[in-house]
């Protein structure tokens, strides 16, 4: 896949929803990666990581993704797999193009 460059628009338009989210999260949002796979051509991918520590012994980490066209508008899209092999093959296609540790950090 072709290195996509993506210009300062597209990134604000796609950071301003991820400062959306992080101010909505319970748990702990970090990680905001806008990424693409050659599994969902012409999308930009919004991944972020949520940390839920309500059980200090056990903390649950999960990968949250939204979808975005290529102009940084939000498409409706889910990230399903129908099985393990499915969700390792989207997994390991991702590219990250952009990314910021945590969302209130953005500034371009």
């Amino acid at each position: 896949m072709k290195k996509k460059v993506l210009k300062s628009n597209v990134i604000q338009n796609i950071m301003d929803r991820a400062i959306e989210i992080n101010r909505g999260c319970q748990e702990n949002c970090r990680d905001f990666q806008i990424m693409v796979s050659p599994m969902r051509e012409n999308t930009l991918i919004l991944r972020w990581t949520t940390i839920d520590i309500s059980n200090i012994d056990k903390p649950l980490q999960y990968y949250r993704y939204e979808c975005f066209k290529i102009d940084g508008t939000p498409q409706l899209c889910s990230i399903h797999y129908s099985n393990q092999e499915e969700a390792n093959a989207f997994f390991w296609s991702l590219e990250s193009l952009y990314n910021q540790q945590f969302a209130i950090d953005h500034k371009l």
